[in-house]
């Protein structure tokens, strides 16, 4: 379902905005024009919890949180979360870095993490003191499991969002230069914009 102000804006900086970017060829995609939607209700916390979880101060690296978040958007069958940050996790791990963690590609403890994580989406219910067991065990603290589940949270959210409005992309060298702009960015949005 497409919301008219979700597509071109419903304030004056936000279309200007919208259009600007769309002219440069970069195009706002579908998660910057849910923000402005309601920037006071949900666009500005948002935007601070993603800033915070994605590009704050972690035990884990950029690309391991933006690994991270591609198992969780692959875990909620999100195809456009998964098309952003599987580019950015593999502008900042490698090629084929989605595709790699199960084997250990990323070492153990990002293998214990990702499946912990995986499961934690899939069957929140049926975690259980052992699947914390194992992620400790492969040598993650606790404060960074509970960092990576602060980047689940933030992933199950906007996957839910993405899905319910059927979110998409133009064309595949938008979607590339959209994640390369949101890498560059870090997860920010000018504060006017937020108004």
């Amino acid at each position: 379902m497409r919301l008219p102000s979700l597509i071109q804006g419903d304030r004056f900086a936000h279309r200007a905005f919208i259009r600007l970017t769309r002219l440069l060829g970069a195009d706002a995609d579908d998660v910057v024009k849910v923000i402005f939607h309601r920037p006071a209700f949900f666009g500005g916390p948002f935007i601070a919890f993603a800033r915070e979880a994605m590009r704050g101060p972690s035990a884990w690296s950029a690309g391991e949180r933006e690994l991270f978040g591609s198992v969780v958007s692959s875990a909620n069958e999100c195809a456009f979360c998964v098309g952003t940050h599987e580019v950015i996790t593999e502008n900042l791990l490698g090629a084929g870095a989605l595709r790699n963690w199960e084997d250990g590609g990323h070492g153990p403890r990002a293998t214990a993490t990702c499946r912990f994580l995986q499961k934690l989406t899939r069957e929140p219910d049926a975690i259980d003191r052992a699947d914390v067991r194992l992620v400790l065990d492969a040598g993650v603290e606790p404060c960074a499991l509970l960092e990576a589940v602060y980047v689940a949270v933030l992933f199950n959210l906007i996957n839910r969002i993405a899905n319910a409005l059927d979110f998409g992309y133009r064309s595949d060298s938008v979607r590339i230069r959209g994640a390369a702009m949101l890498h560059r960015m870090g997860y920010t949005v000018p504060g006017f914009l937020m108004r």
